[in-house]
């Protein structure tokens, strides 16, 4: 068997696809920074925040505001894609499961899977491709397979690229926070979240274990993008791809963002989507515009001028 080590991975990345947009809470959002300590008569928990400079009438404004983590909106799509899609979950810990297959999860179900619908999974489905694998080294792959004594088309493994989705990090919108400046003279964290007080009661005892929650008021709009890197040969997989991206984020709006989304938490809504696209022109990289719509009011908006958008990319 020729070693994969000696074959040529050079999947060649052609451009990327930007789909800039919002994040509106039409609820009150909490992306937990964890229980707060040693803070007398403070909040018990609160939101993740981060201190950010914004310019305002090019003044600089510099506050501490919250912001919705992008492992946060990646981990919550990829989780509802998965679960709607009913794909097999696997872990090598029994305590996070995950549609992640690794060299050390399949050796715990190589007695229900073989090692070639393994490879299959690994290298056919386009969730794992679009949100990433687990990380595992070409060795290992060797080893399993030198073990289990197949023999394996290398185009197979060739199939393998970089994880195509990233998601960044989504801040509280220039706009608002310089809306605020404006006012005020002044921005304060307070101007973007509320305190929700909250209680357990001891189904036995009836005792009370009242705590008070920082979480992101209704209202706020947060600014950030989601990007697909396309590489060759991936143009007909480009409506499969953004059809994931955008049924997942279409899932995380019919149900919730972040912590306590089964008390009410977290409903929010992705709005003022424009897109572009990064492209190596004459040996200069440029960020060009996607010649469809100025903007793109909501998800549905932009579903209905899917099939235009990757005609024009």
């Amino acid at each position: 068997m020729r070693k994969l080590s000696s074959q040529l991975f050079a999947p060649k990345l052609e451009q990327i696809l930007h789909l800039n947009m919002k994040i509106e809470t039409k609820t009150g959002l909490l992306i937990s920074a964890g229980r707060t300590i040693g803070r007398i008569g403070g909040v018990d928990v609160e939101n993740m925040s981060i201190e950010r400079e914004y310019i305002c009438n090019n003044a600089r404004v510099v506050a501490r505001v919250p912001y919705i983590p992008g492992s946060s909106l990646k981990g919550r799509m990829r989780s509802l894609l998965e679960l709607f899609l009913g794909l097999p979950l696997y872990s090598t810990d029994k305590k996070i499961w995950a549609h992640t297959p690794s060299v050390d999860a399949y050796k715990n179900l190589s007695d229900k899977l073989s090692f070639e619908e393994f490879l299959k999974v690994i290298s056919e489905n386009q969730l794992d491709k679009l949100f990433g694998y687990s990380s595992f080294s070409i060795k290992e792959l060797e080893d399993l397979i030198k073990k289990q004594q197949s023999k394996i088309d290398v185009s197979v493994i060739q199939k393998l690229t970089p994880t195509l989705l990233l998601v960044d990090d989504f801040f509280v919108e220039t706009d608002y926070v310089c809306s605020i400046y404006q006012r005020n003279g002044i921005v304060s964290f307070d101007d973007f979240v509320e305190e929700k007080s909250e209680n357990r009661i001891d189904r036995i005892t009836s005792m009370a274990d009242p705590r008070t929650i920082l979480r992101v008021k209704p209202g706020i709009r947060f600014e950030g993008k989601v990007s697909l890197l396309i590489f060759e040969n991936m143009k007909n997989e480009l409506k499969e791809y953004l059809g994931l991206i955008l049924n997942g984020l279409s899932l995380v709006e019919a149900t919730y963002l972040g912590a306590s989304g089964s008390r009410g938490y977290g409903r929010v809504k992705f709005v003022d989507i424009q897109l572009s696209s990064t492209k190596i022109e004459g040996g200069i990289v440029k960020e060009v515009k996607i010649p469809v719509k100025e903007r793109f009011e909501d998800l549905i908006d932009l579903k209905n001028n899917l099939e235009n958008v990757i005609k024009n990319i």
